[in-house]
C-alpha cells in the first residue's frame, strides 16, 4: 500500500481533520526549511560554499532513501519520464542550485520577495489548468494577500540599484518558484506517496549532482572543520531534505497543491522570529506588516482549500 493510500484509508479521529493535520505537516516542514537557513549561513561562515552544501545535502538523502527507491522503484507507471525529471528539478537539486545561483547576483530578500509568493500564485493556476482544483474567490484573495506581503518583504530593495546581474538573480527566483509550483502539480497528479516521492527526488538529485560536483564545481570543503561538515550533512541531507521534503509532500496529500504551496511563505516570517528571538533583530515596521498579510493569506488560501470535481463516469 502507498503511503497516500494509507493515509487516505486511516481511520479518523475526532481532532484529527485533514485540513488540520495537513497544516501540521505543511507547520513542520516550513520550521525546518526556516532553520534550514540559520545552519546554512553557520556552514558558509565555515568556508563551505553553495555547491558543497547542495552536495552534503543530497549526498546524505540520497543515501539514506536508497533503499526505500530499491523496494519501491522510481514510480515509471505513474510518473512517466517526463514526471519523474520534473519531481527531482522541481524540489531537487536543479532547484536549490537555481536558488543558489540566484543569490550570487541578487540578495536573499530579493529571494523572499519573488519566491515564496509567486511560488503560491502559480501552483494555484497550475492547479486551476491541470487538476481542475478550482480555488474560491476568498482563497484567490488570500494568495493577494501572500503576494503583498512577500513583496513588503523584499520588494523595496528591488529597486534599489542592486547592482548588475540583478535581473539574473530575479529570472532564477521566479525560475525557481515556478519548477517547484510544477513539482508541486507532478506530486498530485500522480499519486506518489509522500515518502516515495522524497526518495526518488533525493536519490535522483544525489546521481545527477554529485558526479558534476566532484569533476567540475568549485569546493570549500577543504577549509571546513569535520563538525562544520558533519552538521550541514546531518541538517541539510536529514532534516532539510528528508523530514521536510516529506511533511511536505504530506501536506500536498491532504491539502491539495493550492493550499500546501501557500505554507512556502511563511519561511521568511518565521526566520524573521528566529532572527528576532536568537539574534534580538527586531523586525520592522513593513516587516511585521508583511507577517501579517503573509499569516493571513495562508490562513485564508489554506482553509479554502480545493476539493477535486467527482471523475467523470464516462
Amino acid at each position: 500500500m502507498t503511503d497516500t493510500a494509507a493515509e487516505l484509508s486511516a481511520p479518523p479521529s475526532r481532532w484529527a481533520h485533514p485540513g488540520l493535520r495537513g497544516a501540521l505537516w505543511g507547520l513542520l516542514a516550513v520550521a525546518v526549511w526556516a532553520g534550514s537557513f540559520v545552519i546554512t549561513r553557520m556552514g558558509v561562515k565555515a568556508g563551505l560554499n553553495a555547491f558543497d552544501l547542495v552536495a552534503l545535502r543530497f549526498a546524505t538523502a540520497g543515501a539514506l532513501m536508497v533503499p526505500i527507491l530499491r523496494r519501491r522503484g522510481l514510480a515509471f507507471d505513474r510518473l512517466g519520464l517526463g514526471g519523474l525529471v520534473l519531481l527531482v528539478a522541481g524540489s531537487g537539486a536543479p532547484y536549490a542550485l537555481m536558488l543558489a545561483a540566484g543569490a550570487r547576483y541578487a540578495p536573499a530578500s530579493h529571494a523572499a520577495a519573488l519566491t515564496p509568493g509567486p511560488m503560491a500564485a502559480m501552483t494555484a493556476l497550475l492547479g486551476a489548468l491541470f487538476l481542475r482544483e478550482r480555488l474560491p474567490v476568498i482563497g484567490w484573495a488570500g494568495v493577494g494577500l501572500i503576494l503583498g506581503g512577500s513583496a513588503l518583504i523584499g520588494g523595496p530593495s528591488l529597486f534599489s540599484g542592486s547592482g548588475e546581474g540583478a535581473a539574473l538573480g530575479h529570472a532564477l527566483f521566479l525560475g525557481g518558484a515556478l519548477v517547484w509550483a510544477i513539482y508541486v502539480i507532478v506530486l498530485r497528479r500522480s499519486g506518489v506517496g509522500p515518502l516515495h516521492a522524497t526518495a526518488i527526488v533525493a536519490t535522483g538529485s544525489a546521481l545527477l549532482y554529485l558526479p558534476l560536483y566532484l569533476l567540475v564545481l568549485p569546493k570549500g570543503v577543504g577549509q571546513a572543520a569535520m563538525p562544520d561538515i558533519a552538521l550541514q550533512a546531518i541538517y541539510q541531507g536529514c532534516f532539510t531534505t528528508l523530514v521536510g521534503l516529506a511533511a511536505f509532500n504530506r501536506a500536498v496529500v491532504l491539502l491539495g497543491a493550492t493550499g500546501a504551496a501557500a505554507l512556502p511563505a511563511l519561511i521568511p516570517v518565521v526566520t524573521l522570529g528566529l532572527g528576532a528571538l536568537m539574534l534580538g533583530e527586531a523586525p520592522s515596521l513593513a516587516e511585521t506588516a508583511a507577517t501579517l498579510l503573509i499569516g493571513g493569506g495562508v490562513l485564508v488560501t489554506t482553509l479554502a482549500r480545493n476539493r477535486r470535481p467527482p471523475p467523470s463516469k464516462t
